[in-house]
């Protein structure tokens, strides 16, 4: 990969689409950096105590990159848990980090690279057109995360909801912990019981910052430098520089890793994850003979329970289909597979229990709210279960296995649209397939066995326990570009045309996936153009913007305290507020569905020490279209309680008619009966 060229590029095509994403590039970039910076250092050292201190400086640097990212995790967790963040505890960790890796590197006798393993002359023998080419086809996604990554959340793809998750949990409730001083179970919130391995870097970052708001753009800083090591990954746990650049090229021109990467989600640290264990898996199968090292067998292990901190379903669609894949494809006797298997959940349980802890001991159920007939679970019901079960199928049309298989079809190679005529492309585009399909007719061996058994449980794990998203099959990327990188290897030993061949179509497959990521780009630049009248650039760096001219932030008061009913994008409000994921029992809807008069409803806000009501009728007609949402929150019920002391006021500008309808909690009325609780 000719790095110059590739940094060359996206240089030029930040400078030419927002020169503006420099000066926060150069600010919140320095934060994200300090994070993966002391994640690294933190990383050195065991990195030489599991056997790895004499392999080349990029291998190094990712699989140190993995042990301290999620060494920082668990140490944010701890110290959060007891309530000893502050800002000069978060630079003291990366500082310390630094330090550790400072020492590592004085220490360092690296051997040579692994990519640079081909015999003399033979990376000579490349086409170093081709590598041009491909550092230039790579500049485009990364140019379109980074990019993505210095807008505000809550800006790009509308696909997504424009980043709904990030504004409901993935930095909303980091800002909780950083606002109370401490990690706690939070009712009202169920995501918050996920596993939490990006979001304590994220809430690392409000501790650096000293503001939960400032950290958002550093936040997708480090989600899209967690993209970038996945890359590097894939590529350096190959044998040969050509396998390096095809896997490189596959997995990087894949439009999800840019496309998610700009936001601050999870799926990119999960990549980066599984690429590791995955590449540390190929290399034992690929060893002829003897036992697999017990280092490398826990180090896969470690890393595979880290992708599955980010997110439970990689919990299947790595923890257990790579720890399945390999063990049927390593060469060894069963009782050393046993072992072998024995140690490597060892690691898997060791790197995911702190977040089984947290679980069991803050919320009684450690996969809450998951298994909740089996471990229970603080605050959540029977009732919330199936709801939870029912809002989580595919569509009726797709409920079936055939449906469902037209569905992953769909989502994997594009669906063709009615109302435009026209194909909608998937953006796992088609580089990654072609490296796949290359390495599954060139490569051989163990590793190649390992590889497609790994792709097949993924498939197989999305298609029947999920609701078939896109985004949840974005793990087969790793095992489809490293088995296109082995492809690579073997057919430039043996014939080295199909090689060139191969690499071309994938190349071919890398620019067909630009144009799907910059089409997306576009269309998300036209609906901010037409709906705000100004150019989605524009919002560069615009954070505090969108805090500052938020409607409820503008409409109430600084010391409101408002009942948010039917949102729960909570991000971006600095009014004291209490909000309900649509999963969790609204306190207050619960009381009125039991009967309470409306008297009595607004008695318990005042007694609450609530001054305002905001109702998102849209999002509420939204949920009760998708997820199901109380039957009781209707306008008829809520004229009720304005004859009961709810004041309606008028947003002013007009700016909030249609988004919220804001109520002022008026002042006690005579009533009876109006000291009726919650519970």
């Amino acid at each position: 990969m000719d790095i110059v060229v590739l940094c060359a590029g996206v240089a030029l095509g930040l400078t030419l689409l927002a020169p503006a994403a420099w000066l926060v590039l150069l600010t919140d970039g320095l934060l994200a950096g300090a994070v993966i910076a002391g994640a690294i250092g933190w990383g050195a050292w065991p990195v030489v105590w599991l056997g790895f201190g004499r392999r080349g400086p990029l291998v190094q640097v990712c699989i140190a990159a993995a042990l301290g990212l999620g060494w920082l995790s668990t140490a944010t967790l701890t110290l959060g848990v007891a309530g000893a963040l502050s800002q000069p505890v978060a630079w003291g960790l990366l500082a310390a980090g630094g330090l550790c890796g400072l020492v590592r590197l004085s220490c360092a006798q690296a051997a040579p690279d692994a990519q640079s393993t081909e015999a003399p002359g033979a990376a000579d023998r490349v086409d170093r057109g081709w590598h041009v080419a491909a550092a230039l086809v790579l500049a485009v996604p990364l140019v379109v995360a980074l990019l993505g990554a210095t807008l505000p959340p809550g800006v790009l793809w509308p696909e997504e909801a424009f980043g709904y998750d990030v504004l409901e949990y993935h930095l909303e409730v980091p800002r909780e912990y950083f606002e109370a001083g401490r990690i706690s179970f939070l009712p009202h919130n169920v995501y918050a019981a996920f596993p939490q391995q990006m979001e304590m870097l994220y809430l690392l970052l409000m501790y650096q910052a000293g503001d939960a708001h400032a950290a958002a753009i550093p936040a997708q800083l480090v989600h899209v430098g967690c993209g970038v090591l996945a890359v590097l990954a894939l590529g350096a746990l190959l044998p040969a520089r050509r396998g390096f650049v095809l896997a490189a090229l596959a997995a990087g021109a894949t439009p999800w890793l840019a496309y998610l990467g700009a936001l601050a989600y999870v799926e990119n640290g999960m990549v980066f994850f599984a690429a590791v264990a995955g590449g540390l898996a190929l290399e034992a199968c690929r060893a002829e003979r003897g036992p697999v090292d017990w280092r490398l067998v826990l180090t896969v292990g470690l890393c595979a329970g880290l992708a599955g901190a980010c997110k439970y379903t990689a919990v299947a669609l790595v923890v257990a289909a790579l720890g399945v894949a390999w063990m049927a494809a390593m060469r060894a006797t069963w009782t050393l597979r046993g072992r072998s298997a024995a140690l490597y959940a060892l690691g898997a349980l060791l790197a995911l229990s702190p977040w089984l802890i947290r679980n069991a001991t803050q919320a009684g159920n450690p996969v809450y709210p998951f298994a909740y007939g089996w471990f229970g679970g603080k605050a959540w019901s029977d009732a919330q279960a199936a709801q939870w079960a029912r809002a989580h199928r595919v569509a009726a049309e797709f409920d079936s296995p055939i449906g469902r298989v037209r569905l992953g079809v769909r989502e994997l190679f594009g669906r063709f649209d009615q109302a435009s005529g026209g194909l909608v492309p998937s953006l796992f585009g088609p580089a990654v397939f072609l490296a796949g399909l290359g390495g599954l007719v060139t490569a051989r061996g163990r590793g190649r066995s390992m590889l497609l058994i790994w792709s097949g449980l993924i498939l197989a794990g999305w298609l029947a326990f999920t609701f078939v998203p896109g985004r949840f099959a974005v793990g087969l990327v790793v095992p489809l570009a490293l088995l296109g990188g082995m492809g690579t290897i073997g057919a430039n030993a043996r014939t080295g045309e199909v090689s060139r061949v191969m690499s071309a179509a994938v190349l071919i497959g890398a620019l067909a996936g630009d144009a799907i990521l910059l089409g997306r780009y576009r269309a998300a630049a036209s609906g901010f153009q037409r709906q705000r009248g100004a150019p989605l650039v524009a919002a560069v760096g615009q954070t505090a913007a969108f805090v500052r001219f938020h409607p409820l932030n503008e409409a109430l008061p600084e010391d409101a305290t408002v009942w948010l009913v039917g949102e729960a994008r909570a991000y971006y409000i600095i009014r004291h507020v209490h909000y309900w994921v649509v999963f969790n029992r609204d306190p207050w809807i619960a009381m009125a569905q039991r009967g309470a008069p409306p008297a009595a409803c607004v008695q318990w806000l005042r007694a609450q020490g609530v001054t305002h009501v905001a109702l998102a009728w849209s999002e509420i007609a939204r949920l009760r279209r998708t997820y199901g949402f109380s039957p009781v929150v209707t306008r008829r019920w809520v004229r009720r309680l304005e004859a009961a002391g709810l004041e309606r006021i008028g947003p002013g500008d007009g700016r909030n008619e249609g988004m919220y309808e804001i109520y002022r909690v008026g002042a006690a009325r005579s009533v009876q009966g109006t000291t009726q609780s919650a519970e």
